[in-house]
């Protein structure tokens, strides 16, 4: 009786050994947060990125199998790059001209109702 207690001991010190390295995989958890203010102008952005231990360990060893990258992807990537870069411009564009027209819808309000409320 003693020594299937042994056993069961050591069976599951084996287990939970074995099990560790399972549990402890990379994960990774971003999240982003927007906030704008009233005022069009102000907006905050916030994003936060957490890893755990095994990430970096697990990150090292891709890196390590990856081949380097030949001068038709290098290409492929700035061309989308730029791409990227144009349409966060005309995002930023339309997000501007967006700010302007609430900014004049604003100032008809206001005098629509200086306008109308009794002095």
């Amino acid at each position: 009786m003693k020594s299937t207690k042994q056993f069961a001991a050591v069976l599951g010190s084996i287990i939970l050994g074995l099990s560790l390295p399972v549990m402890a995989q990379s994960t990774t958890q971003s999240t982003t947060t927007t906030t704008q203010d009233s005022q069009p102008s102000v907006s905050q952005t916030t994003t936060t990125t957490t890893h755990d231990s095994a990430a970096p360990a697990a990150m090292a060893q891709d890196s390590d199998t990856n081949a380097p990258m030949t001068k038709r992807e290098m290409k492929d990537q700035r061309k989308e790059q730029k791409q990227d870069e144009k349409s966060a411009r005309e995002d930023a564009k339309a997000q501007k001209e967006d700010a302007r027209s609430l900014k004049h819808q604003d100032k008809a309000t206001d005098a629509a109702e200086k306008g109308t409320s009794p002095q």
